[in-house]
């Protein structure tokens, strides 16, 4: 490589927290569906984080531990399947009263 190893980006140590407090927060299925695919985009980091320790990759430097990167990921799974188990209440989206919907 003509520059040598590419070092990655830290992932952040409050992001389990972020997202367990935005799934606090869950209104409606918009807030569902976002969260659930930053989880999801953040977990997908992580397990290529992982990949690239294991394979020992000469291309990219990763900035932390793989029993960290181990640990971070069972929790964003975690988090996920709290995510999935919002229930979300529905409510009368109609802009009419009641009675004068048709």
């Amino acid at each position: 490589m003509l520059f040598g190893p590419k070092k990655l980006p830290r992932i952040p140590g409050d992001l389990v927290s972020y997202i367990q407090i935005e799934t606090e927060a869950i209104k409606d299925y918009n807030d569902k569906q976002m969260i659930s695919s930053y989880c999801l985009s953040k977990l997908k980091t992580v397990e290529w984080y992982i990949d690239l320790l294991r394979h020992g990759s000469e291309k990219y430097i990763v900035p932390h531990r793989r029993e960290e990167l181990e640990y971070i990921r069972d929790q964003l799974r975690a988090c996920h399947r709290e995510i999935m188990a919002v229930k979300i209440k529905k409510t009368n989206s109609s802009p009419y009263p009641k009675g004068y919907e048709g």
